[in-house]
């Protein structure tokens, strides 16, 4: 078998039922039969399983999957087989709605019965290589994410006048962060359904903010010109009418202006302004912001690092672009700003907005909550110079 000669056995993790805790079946003796029919290598005794519903088998000296003609459907990493597909450690395999993680681990690993069928406690899971995708799985079924929020600063009022909603893990077998996180995510097929967690339950929190904040909320690459994307921004819409609300764009993700001009006319539906993020990280995608402007450009941390020491040549490109978003009628915002001297370039620039560490580090809402209560927080003397006392003071998420 693959695994005995790699030194490694393979295993696929799930629940025989959708409701029992989670089942290791060593993959031994391929090929490997999965199905509702007793007496299959795993047999899985729910309706929505066909009878003989899938096998797995070994080509080519690698693991592959492929569907026997069932009625619901077998599925590699949240896409339908149409055709065998190899397999690879990590993958999670649907049979029909069933869930299950391929896994490879030490031969040492013991095998208890001729059939490989192995109990596997929620400890285990928790610390399996593969166990981070079926840990996603579960912070996202149970919500388990919170959120924080960075100020974004008016330039010309010196007030605070939003926040930048950022998704936090909850999950204690899993990181915190959104970029491991996503890289869990990307390889699960679970980004879109961790961004939209992440939209959700900050959104939840952002409505309750003093001062009516405009909250601007990130989307991940796939799911720009979805479906999805747009039914869960009517959702959100729907469940908070009146909270102020951009949505973030990653500029490498917007490559047609077909699309950028189907998305924006939706989101003035919704009365929700479109936000460039990431502006000048990769290509500065000019013509996109001549035929379909945002309301916002949001210029990468990378262009203003140290913006009033770099060379003139590099101040008035970014001062260039900065006139061609105003002349497009789109507020332009600096990101990163962590230091007095670059946030007055950004002034002397033309920029309109800040965003950075010196105006104000990711928080959860309970920190914003505190400061905005008077005779609590911040005080005066402590709070960025460029911030006017009487700016309205966001709540964040945890």
């Amino acid at each position: 078998m693959i695994g005995q000669s790699s030194g490694a056995d393979w295993y696929l993790e799930g629940s025989v039922d959708g409701e029992t805790p989670p089942t290791r079946f060593r993959l031994s003796g391929l090929p490997v039969r999965v199905g509702r029919q007793p007496g299959l290598e795993v047999v899985l005794p729910v309706s929505h399983v066909s009878t003989l519903h899938a096998e797995i088998f070994e080509s080519q000296e690698r693991l592959w999957v492929r569907d026997l003609g069932s009625s619901n459907g077998t599925r590699l990493n949240q896409r339908p087989l149409r055709e065998p597909a190899p397999l690879s450690d990590g993958d999670i395999v649907h049979f029909a709605d069933m869930e299950f993680v391929l896994e490879r681990v030490a031969a040492s690993v013991p095998t208890t019965t001729p059939t490989g069928l192995l109990p596997y406690t929620s400890g285990q899971i928790a610390s399996g290589p593969r166990s981070r995708a079926r840990a996603l799985r579960q912070l996202i079924d149970e919500e388990r994410a919170c959120a924080v929020f960075q100020p974004i600063v008016d330039l010309r009022s010196c007030r605070r006048s939003g926040f930048e909603l950022l998704g936090r893990g909850a999950h204690e077998a899993l990181p915190t962060k959104p970029g491991p996180l996503f890289e869990i995510a990307n390889a699960a097929g679970l980004a879109a359904e961790l961004s939209t967690l992440f939209r959700s339950v900050g959104t939840r929190v952002a409505a309750s903010l003093d001062g009516a904040p405009r909250i601007f909320i990130n989307t991940h690459p796939v799911e720009v010109g979805t479906r999805a994307l747009f039914e869960s921004l009517v959702a959100l819409r729907e469940q908070y009418p009146a909270l102020l609300l951009a949505l973030e764009v990653h500029e490498t993700t917007v490559t047609h202006p077909k699309c950028l001009r189907e998305l924006r006319s939706a989101l003035v539906d919704l009365e929700i302004p479109l936000a460039f993020d990431d502006f000048g990280a990769g290509q500065a995608r000019l013509l996109e912001l001549a035929e379909a402007p945002p309301d916002f450009l949001k210029f990468d941390m990378c262009l203003m690092r140290d913006i009033h020491k770099a060379p003139a040549s590099r101040q008035s490109m970014v001062e260039k672009l900065v006139n061609i978003g105003r002349d497009a009628g789109v507020l332009c915002l600096a990101e990163g700003v962590e230091s007095e001297e670059e946030l007055n370039a950004c002034r002397q620039i033309g920029f309109e907005f800040a965003q950075g560490y010196l105006l104000g580090r990711p928080k959860p809402a309970e920190h914003w909550r505190d400061e905005a209560r008077p005779g609590a927080g911040t005080s005066r003397s402590s709070r960025p110079r460029h911030v006017a006392d009487d700016a309205p003071k966001p709540e964040s998420t945890t």
